[in-house]
């Protein structure tokens, strides 16, 4: 394995719009880097949980992914769709949910239903890792390395939202409209 291609390919692939990077750059927004901790929390925890579990499913059926991955790829798609059509169309964040905060639950219930993290970790495993590395301490060297880089480009979402907290309130409006163009593109990237 190069380990070059999959360091650009775990890092870009963390680094670029997708559902959770918004979600978390969003919450940071509303609520600052500290105060959306719960949230964040639950985002990388599932981001982890989903990591161990795709590594776990397909190491077992390694041979069963290219079959399932197309109905992973129109559910995903639809449910992006879906967050983009609420993030565009709710009202202002002042007058609908500032106050409301999202928990620990529910950014790990997302992070876990998140397809683009599940295509993530499906193709970190089945090309990057499984065709040249067998051994358990390999596997999870690797996977481990994907779950930190993935963590710290969340991380960089959330901080980047608090940082610009302001001005994206300043600009609510503008904001989601931006952030719905990226969901919807994220939807579409699945298929390309």
């Amino acid at each position: 394995m190069s380990i070059i291609a999959f360091l650009s390919y775990v890092i870009i692939t963390s680094i670029t719009p997708g559902p959770s990077n918004i979600l978390m750059m969003n919450e940071a927004r509303r609520f600052g880097f500290l105060g959306s901790w719960r949230f964040m929390i639950g985002i990388l925890a599932g981001f982890a949980a989903l990591g161990i579990m795709s590594g776990v499913f397909t190491t077992g059926l390694y041979n069963l992914v290219p079959i399932i991955e197309p109905y992973f790829k129109i559910a995903g798609a639809i449910y992006l769709l879906y967050l983009a059509w609420q993030v565009g169309l709710s009202k202002s964040s002042k007058e609908n949910f500032s106050d409301v905060k999202s928990s620990f639950l529910s950014g790990f219930i997302f992070q876990i239903i998140n397809v683009k993290s599940i295509l993530f970790f499906l193709t970190v495993m089945s090309a990057f890792i499984l065709p040249f590395n067998h051994s358990s301490k390999s596997i999870v060297f690797y996977l481990s390395l994907a779950i930190f880089l993935g963590w710290l480009a969340l991380l960089l979402w959330s901080g980047f939202g608090s940082l610009f907290k302001s001005f994206f309130t300043k600009h609510d409006k503008s904001f989601r409209f931006i952030m719905c163009l990226l969901l919807n593109y994220s939807a579409v990237t699945i298929f390309l």
